[in-house]
């Protein structure tokens, strides 16, 4: 760990890694090419699993790590709860050939995904269909700004992720 002129620490080497491409990545790829209104996939948003893609994905990343000396490589790994990001991790340890007393694998829950609430699964055409009011209200207020009833603005996901970050600064 290292501190700035500001007496910030920082971890000396820092990686961030998204998940692989998932299904539900595919499900929406589809949905929106063929303008429908929803992204069909019949599991929880949780439970989505990687693609072949994003397993591939997930696989080349751990070689990349396994070519790395040993002291560049992570000692701690932080994901998500998802089953997407969970499995990308595993992938990625297991390929860089890192021992499980090499690493601490913590799963926290403020690395999950942007909650969309009520619009959970629907397409822009979607939104404009069965919520209009919200449609207007993105539109007025901004995709950055908008909270759905029941989700999240990006506002919220920076401010979970401010506070995961600042657990990395202490900690």
């Amino acid at each position: 760990m290292k501190s700035d002129k500001s007496g910030q620490i920082w971890p000396d080497l820092l990686y961030v890694v998204r998940h692989g491409e998932s299904a539900g990545n595919v499900a929406r790829d589809a949905a929106l090419e063929a303008g429908n209104a929803k992204i069909e996939i019949d599991v929880r948003d949780i439970d989505v699993p990687l693609s072949d893609l994003g397993q591939r994905q997930a696989i080349a990343v751990g070689r990349w790590f396994g070519a790395l000396g040993a002291e560049q490589r992570p000692n701690i790994v932080l994901t998500s709860p998802y089953l997407r990001s969970r499995h990308t991790a595993s992938l990625i340890v297991e390929t860089a050939g890192m021992k499980q007393d090499s690493y601490s694998l913590i799963v926290d829950e403020r690395l999950r995904e942007k909650e969309f609430g009520i619009l959970d699964r629907l397409t822009a055409v979607g939104i404009r269909k069965h919520f209009p009011d919200q449609a207007e209200f993105r539109r007025v207020l901004g995709k950055f700004y908008h909270r759905p009833p029941g989700g999240e603005s990006w506002c919220d996901v920076i401010l979970r992720l401010r506070s995961a970050t600042e657990m990395l600064s202490r900690e």
